[in-house]
């Protein structure tokens, strides 16, 4: 039995990856700020999760994370889907909250990006979850698209260094997503409004997400590294 990673993999897209992923694996999550939702996926899915509370905008908890994955058995997958946004413009950002959007989105992306390049066994898959906010630069948001943008052109660059091991590492850029956190900090009218954008003319659901990431998992997936691919629905 092979064993994965799935860094924020306790809530929205990151609980989708997980329950496709347990099927054939065992599972290592990481939470930080939602306990709750982590025992409510290992109470579903039973012994093959096992979840880890940990910061992963630090140096500790990163190593905890892939230490504890580690402990399972031989690391083949690691996605990450840690991050988070809000709305500040950027005429009244202040140093905190540059600092805390880059380090939530970008620190903590590259930190797993040296981590997963050292562990993941020859062959294994890296996937990283970004953002089509670091193609369409939406208003509000210059933190999370320059952060995210920037999960991007790191995750190129660890392709190219791991490609001679048969590990892949590739970027999945969902749309809006219907998850509890995009509904916490966006008014009902702007979600009405990011619904209408695509061409499916509806939100993505986190297991539109999972499928996408579960491609790029798959074995037929072996030639595609250092791609980004949108999942948004058709969004121009």
């Amino acid at each position: 039995m092979t064993t994965a990673l799935v860094l924020g993999g306790a809530g929205g897209i990151g609980a989708a990856v997980t329950r496709r992923l347990a099927a054939d694996h065992d599972v290592t999550i990481t939470h930080h700020s939602h306990p709750e939702r982590a025992e409510a996926l290992v109470a579903e899915l039973g012994d093959r999760v096992r979840a880890i509370a940990v910061d992963a905008t630090t140096e500790e908890g990163v190593i905890a994370a892939f230490d504890a994955a580690q402990e399972q058995g031989e690391l083949t997958i690691v996605v990450d889907c840690v991050g988070g946004w809000d709305y500040p413009r950027i005429t009244e950002l202040t140093s905190e909250q540059i600092n805390q959007s880059l380090s939530l989105n970008l620190v903590s992306a590259l930190l797993v990006l040296r981590e997963a390049t050292k562990r993941v066994a020859d062959g294994g898959r890296i996937v990283m979850v970004s953002s089509v906010a670091a193609r369409v630069a939406p208003a509000r948001q210059s933190t999370y698209a320059a952060a995210k943008a920037g999960l991007e052109a790191a995750s190129r660059v660890a392709a190219k260094e791991v490609a001679k091991r048969g590990v892949t590492v590739n970027v999945v850029r969902p749309g809006a997503t219907d998850t509890e956190y995009l509904h916490s900090v966006t008014s009902d009218k702007a979600i009405e409004a990011m619904a209408g954008s695509n061409a499916m003319r509806r939100l993505g659901t986190p297991e539109d997400i999972a499928g996408v990431i579960a491609l790029l998992l798959s074995a037929d997936a072996a030639w595609i590294t250092g791609d980004i691919i949108d999942a948004t629905g058709g969004l121009a």
